[in-house]
């Protein structure tokens, strides 16, 4: 009984500061997504730079992995490597196009935390807005970051209400179980979404 209370009061002060973590994990890495996407629009960068910093930097905010198996959900038991793999693949070119597109319309504003809801040990929700220059409307984002082996990783963001990577979930999963279970059908539908 001891060890419990013992550790329950321990961890309070963990989850707290890896709340703030998950925070100025956040600001910073969102932010300098935006920052990049203005310098293009500013012509600081051009579209093969831009393409290749966007890249890295979703490589560093979001965990595209963890999302590829989410946005699966129970097809991703039944499938070979070779099929999860190519998925994994065409996946991330997608969230890339859809990160760069979504966070795109928010190029040269700033992004503000506000504040973040702990779910579970290392399962955040941070509240951010994204504050518009000139007459704009600040619009709120929530991004559910979780800690795994690589640190710190966005594995959703919820713009005006909508959670992408459960949209994206339910859009992909009905396109598998209308083939049958077929995760090459998911596949080959991102595939012509990215070109």
């Amino acid at each position: 009984m001891l060890a419990a209370l013992l550790l329950f009061v321990l961890s309070g002060p963990v989850s707290a500061q890896s709340a703030s973590e998950a925070e100025a994990f956040v600001q910073r890495e969102a932010q300098e997504v935006i920052n990049a996407l203005q310098a293009f629009h500013d012509g600081e960068l051009d579209e093969s730079t831009l393409r290749r910093n966007f890249r890295d930097r979703v490589d560093q905010l979001a965990d595209v992995p963890r999302i590829t198996g989410f946005v699966l959900g129970r097809f991703r038991r039944g499938a070979d490597e070779a099929e999860l793999e190519e998925f994994r693949t065409v996946f991330r070119e997608f969230a890339i196009n859809v990160y760069e597109r979504e966070l795109g319309n928010y190029a040269g504003q700033t992004l503000d935390v506000t504040g973040s809801v702990t779910r579970a040990p290392g399962d955040f929700i941070v509240r951010s807005t994204v504050r518009a220059r000139g007459n704009g409307e600040d619009v709120a984002v929530n991004w559910r970051v979780m800690s795994g082996d690589n640190g710190l990783r966005v594995v959703d963001a919820e713009v005006m209400g909508v959670w992408l990577a459960q949209t994206q979930r339910e859009e992909i999963t009905s396109i598998i179980g209308n083939a049958g279970g077929d995760i090459s059908a998911a596949t080959r539908a991102l595939r012509q979404r990215t070109r």
